[in-house]
């Protein structure tokens, strides 16, 4: 792996020193063993991705650390939460799940005041919409096949933070065989190039279909951070500089998320889309959730496609 991909991915997100890992499954867990002692606390907001979750519930309390989940927009409960023994907080923001924004400055306090860490995952926002370490936190997450690797097919995660607590994850990486392919890293490094321009187009287009979509007679609400009508209106204004490329759509009785992911993908690439299709439409954990993970195509493209999947799937319910 070469330096200068570190060296980027460090200037990118405004840190003294960052790694590459095998993904960001690697990412979380080498952290937090990096962090964390049989013993210790970990206090984390109750939002996470579903393989961050796993790991904190399951593998965590086997190597003899405790974790609490608190309601992260519940200011007071941070502080409730705190155990003797809690060495730091961990924070997804934004939500991949819930596409909600969190506000830093309730765990931030608590972390400065006592001294402990503020890990934060944005994953869902790369280092062009929003770096946590410039807002105080002590160490951000990315699993970069989301939207910082442009072809979302080779696995890497990343970790930024110090010089130190870097080499400390490294440390554990090593320990635990979490090395990333160097086929990946080199992609990841040559995506860089282009990342700044990848996500603005993504910003732009996931704004004009969650528009397009909060009008559709085939959507019951969207959620985008992007509108009006987001609940996280002042977080964004004040911590992001874009709001991403994530929409979740809420369908109405007789529609299949799955299907109509399925039907959009299969649409794109009929109308002489790419043979891989870059925007994802994934049955979201809620029933009739969708969740699109905008990528490269025109937003006109994405729009006609998913209107079309969901007139499919309305004339022929599952």
């Amino acid at each position: 792996m070469t330096q200068s991909l570190f060296r980027r991915l460090a200037e990118l997100e405004g840190a003294e020193s960052a790694l590459v890992l095998a993904s960001g499954r690697a990412a979380v867990a080498c952290t937090a063993l990096a962090l964390l002692r049989p013993g210790d606390h970990l206090l984390a907001g109750s939002a996470l991705r579903a393989s961050t979750r796993a790991f904190f519930t399951h593998e965590l309390p086997a190597l003899g650390t405790e974790v609490t989940y608190v309601d992260p927009r519940q200011t007071r409960g941070w502080r409730r939460g705190l155990q003797r023994t809690t060495r730091a907080l961990f924070v997804e923001s934004p939500e991949v799940d819930s596409g909600r924004l969190v506000d830093l400055r309730p765990p931030r306090a608590l972390a400065n005041e006592l001294g402990i860490a503020l890990i934060v995952d944005a994953t869902g926002a790369s280092p062009v919409n929003f770096t946590p370490l410039a807002h105080g936190a002590d160490v951000v997450l990315h699993d970069a096949t989301a939207f910082i690797e442009p072809h979302g097919e080779g696995e890497v995660g990343i970790v930024a933070g110090t010089e130190g607590l870097v080499e400390e994850v490294r440390l554990k990486m090593k320990a635990w065989g979490a090395e990333p392919h160097p086929a990946a890293c080199a992609q990841l490094e040559r995506g860089l190039a282009t990342l700044e321009v990848r996500v603005h187009h993504q910003n732009n287009a996931a704004h004009q279909v969650a528009q397009w979509a909060s009008t559709h007679p085939h959507v019951a609400s969207v959620v985008y951070a992007g509108l009006p009508d987001h609940p996280d209106q002042p977080v964004l204004a004040e911590w992001f500089r874009g709001a991403g490329a994530l929409v979740l759509l809420q369908l109405p009785d007789g529609h299949d998320p799955a299907r109509v992911g399925a039907h959009a993908t299969a649409r794109i690439q009929q109308g002489g889309g790419p043979k891989r299709v870059a925007t994802r439409f994934l049955a979201h954990g809620e029933a009739g959730w969708l969740r699109v993970e905008v990528g490269l195509e025109p937003a006109e493209q994405l729009m006609d496609a998913l209107g079309a999947a969901l007139a499919v799937t309305a004339s022929s319910p599952a």
